[in-house]
């Protein structure tokens, strides 16, 4: 995780991400690793840690198999207003400069498109929000256009091509 971001608690959600000095555009803010784990596979791991990894493929994801392998960058927050997207894989970059304070969050349609049928309650809040997330939201015109430059995990982007 970048050294200019610390862990606080949102007030709302548990832990956030949050800046603690100005970030700019494109600036990396962490790098994703862990295990290659099939949907079914990350379904089955503890609950505290069956929803922090990130897709990669359409049954693929890659994240920690343990609790104790938690680490600060599995804080990232849901916004449907984001700040920091996918560039590739594993980068997690910001989309635009972010101020100190600022909550680093990005939109989970970046990176879920394939497994089963997917649904969270959003709580994000912002004046975007579409109230629910699921696997499905990439598939929206509106959200492929707001982020339209490489915001969307590179499995997500190939199958956007091809669409």
């Amino acid at each position: 995780m970048n050294p200019s971001l610390e862990v606080k608690d949102t007030g709302k959600y548990g832990g956030g991400i949050y800046v603690r000095e100005k970030i700019k555009q494109n600036e990396r803010l962490a790098v994703f690793g862990g295990h290659i784990m099939t949907i079914e596979q990350e379904s089955a791991l503890p609950e505290e840690i069956k929803d922090l990894a990130h897709q990669i493929d359409d049954n693929l994801v890659i994240g920690i198999r343990k609790v104790e392998d938690k680490q600060d960058v599995d804080n990232l927050n849901h916004s449907c207003e984001p700040n920091a997207g996918f560039n590739g894989q594993i980068f997690l970059v910001a989309m635009r400069d972010i101020d100190p304070g600022e909550e680093v969050t990005f939109d989970y349609a970046m990176v879920l498109g394939g497994g089963d049928s997917y649904k969270l309650d959003c709580l994000c809040g912002k004046n975007a929000c579409r109230k629910e997330i699921t696997n499905e939201d990439w598939k929206n015109p509106k959200l492929q256009e707001k982020y339209r430059g490489g915001y969307f995990q590179w499995y997500l982007e190939e199958k956007i091509k091809k669409a």
